[in-house]
């Protein structure tokens, strides 16, 4: 994969030319063992993996085939006669990859100043994929560690897919790159589908969500988690506080849930039996949204390969645009929370593990946005393009269609000012709000049609041409001003702090069109809306929003940006060391900063010689040139102590005067 490389604005954007048609591609947020960044991105025909960066492969020595002898044997050879002795021709054993990778990453090229691709991986599916999502994972792999969580995910890359059969379909794959010896091989030549046949060439794993309720309609999105409840527990001690009376069944229900939450907080390891939940929506009937859970075999290394049916149903008031599981892990009692967001101007929250009558979860809270004013008398709220979780899961980001973003604070987790400290959140009101870029000056304010006469001008003057415009416009009417661009999304990555004061810290992209804004840390950024402070360094220091533009995608329209994983000892509050992922119809684009040359090791100094080192080195004739350079220079050295010692004499003499001055 040789990119196309051009330099703007001190970032290198990285084009890549691909032969398929891309529909979305994501950076996995955990890296590979070797360093790699992988990226995985869908097309009409499967899955491709890329990884960039990292340690390469170490050349293994090419081996040599030996050329059979004629007559099958040469004369030390023994021919067994008996059958029994023979393995059986149509068992092979199973291919076990090893790859070994070099101890160092690539020499620095100052021609080619970022990461090469190491290796790819298709994986053909035979049916077009979608949509692609991946759970939610600790950003500091080595402080967290991933061992509270199941041993897949420390091993595997975990992703859900929808596909164009109406089918939704989790994905496991290995985190290590398959070495190029795999790849080699015969049987794993002209596939046409690996997955689909039910074989797996790789280590990768695919169940499909089928059975029962489905899709008749092609899914919108896809999210991911991961929970470890029991829900069996949790029904038997709800129908115990039920036969209490109604004065003491909320508080032994609050309870009971706690203590249960507790005890699976003490519980939570690699030994405790892990599912994966998956949820899908579509635009069916009025919406639907569906959630999956599949169990996790002994110690959470793979899948359940049983059917698995829906285990959750609903029927949502409008079709929803975008979908996301709580950014908090589990035990947090908020992980099984779902964001749903839709169009219309409203986000809902629901808790899938919440236990009701209909045993179907819980709605929790709606959040809406604002009216906006239009040209029509009916009053309608501000369009949503896209919502995420913030702040560890406490707080909602919401993009709108005017390109403002704002943030619902809904557990009162963000910064506060001194003198709102004590008041309590307010769903109905932001905490935090602004523009993508300086689309609120450039775009000009709708009016209502009442008062569209007051945007003609009372002093224009009379010429054939206004003239002509003024007849067209009695028959025709006000023409509709084209509106701006309605694309765009967030993308939220987690920052690696090794202060405890923001353990939730996140920097956020958000892209309207063709305007890309970085917030390198959401929570200096707010802390400073928050105290009204500024920052003289310009946009993107301490917080502070970055705009980049002048993303070259070759005339082809943009599906999706996104975040690569922070580098290991990136600064987060430099926004140069945020690498972009840009989506476009046939090309993979990434802005990043140009790779620093390393700085050279300093050779340790060789200690100097003495004096009768050198000179005996003279009688020999093996003196070198620097030999003679301390020789002469301690020869100088001599010439100068003499008239210092003869200065007392010479002090009365003019030549004396002169020559100390000179030597000075």
């Amino acid at each position: 994969m040789k990119p196309n490389v051009r330099s703007l604005d001190g970032l290198l954007q990285i084009c890549y030319d691909l032969p398929h048609r891309i529909h979305t591609a994501k950076a996995y947020p955990l890296t590979s063992p070797n360093g790699s960044t992988i990226i995985v991105y869908c097309h009409e025909q499967g899955l491709r993996l890329v990884w960039r960066g990292g340690r390469p492969f170490k050349r293994q020595p090419e081996t040599t085939q030996k050329k059979a002898k004629p007559n099958g044997a040469g004369k030390d050879t023994v021919i067994s006669l008996d059958s029994s002795d023979e393995e059986p021709a149509g068992k092979a054993e199973r291919y076990r990859d090893n790859p070994v990778f070099e101890d160092e990453e690539e020499e620095f090229d100052p021609s080619e100043p970022y990461q090469a691709i190491i290796q790819t991986l298709d994986l053909p599916l035979g049916v077009e994929v979608l949509h692609l999502a991946f759970p939610h994972l600790p950003a500091d792999r080595q402080k967290t560690s991933l061992d509270a969580l199941p041993k897949l995910m420390s091993e595997k890359i975990v992703c859900a897919v929808a596909c164009s059969d109406f089918t939704v379909r989790v994905l496991t794959i290995p985190l290590v790159p398959p070495s190029p010896q795999s790849k080699a091989r015969p049987e794993v030549r002209n596939v046409v589908s690996i997955l689909s046949a039910g074989k797996s060439f790789f280590g990768e794993q695919m169940v499909t969500l089928t059975g029962g309720t489905s899709d008749q309609s092609l899914p919108k999105g896809v999210s991911i988690s991961m929970t470890a409840n029991t829900p069996e527990e949790e029904d038997e001690e709800e129908e115990d506080v039920e036969m209490e009376d109604d004065e003491n069944r909320g508080k032994k229900l609050a309870l009971s849930r706690s203590a249960s939450r507790s005890r699976s907080r003490s519980r939570v390891g690699r030994d405790q039996p892990w599912d994966l939940l998956v949820a899908s929506h579509s635009t069916d009937l009025s919406g639907l949204l569906l959630i999956y859970r599949i169990p996790l075999g002994a110690g959470g290394s793979s899948m359940s390969t049983e059917q698995h049916g829906p285990w959750r149903t609903q029927y949502l008031a409008s079709p929803a645009v975008s979908i996301e599981f709580n950014s908090a892990l589990h035990p947090a009692s908020r992980h099984s929370r779902m964001l749903v967001a839709e169009a219309k101007g409203v986000v809902r929250i629901f808790d899938c593990l919440a236990r009701s009558r209909a045993n179907q979860g819980s709605w929790l809270v709606s959040l809406h946005t604002p009216f906006e004013s239009s040209q029509d008398s009916m009053p309608r709220r501000k369009a949503i393009l896209d919502a995420r979780w913030v702040l560890g899961g406490k707080s909602v980001l919401v993009l709108l269609a005017d390109s403002k973003y704002e943030i619902w604070d809904i557990e009162n987790a963000g910064p506060k000012a001194a003198d709102a400290a004590n008041i309590p959140p307010a769903l109905t009101t932001f905490a935090l709000d602004g523009w993508v870029g300086n689309s609120m000056k450039s775009k000009p304010l709708m009016k209502s049609s009442n008062t569209k006469n007051e945007t003609r001008s009372k002093l224009a003057p009379m010429t054939p041409s206004t003239r002509k415009m003024r007849q067209e416009a009695l028959f025709t009417g006000p023409t509709a001003q084209p509106e701006g661009p309605t694309c765009g999304g967030l993308f939220v990555r987690p920052v690696q702090d090794n202060s405890s004061s923001r353990p939730n810290d996140e920097s956020i992209l958000l892209w309207y069109g063709n305007t890309v804004m970085i917030i390198p840390s959401l929570s200096t950024h707010w802390q400073n809306k928050a105290h009204k402070a500024g920052t003289l360094f310009g946009s993107g220091a301490k917080g502070e929003p970055k705009i980049i533009s002048n993303i070259q995608l070759g005339g082809e329209a943009c599906k999706e940006i996104g975040l690569f994983p922070a580098l290991k000892g990136a600064d987060k509050n430099s926004s140069s060391q945020a690498e972009i992922l840009v989506t476009g119809e046939h090309r993979l684009l990434i802005v990043t900063s140009p790779l620093a040359e390393p700085p050279l090791l300093a050779k340790p100094t060789p200690p100097p010689l003495s004096s009768s080192v050198d000179q005996l080195l003279l009688a020999r004739g093996e003196l070198d040139v620097h030999g003679m350079d301390r020789i002469l220079a301690g020869m100088s050295n001599g010439h100068q102590a003499t008239p210092a010692r003869d200065s007392r004499n010479s002090r009365n003499s003019p030549y004396g005067k002169g020559k100390n001055l000179l030597m000075s």
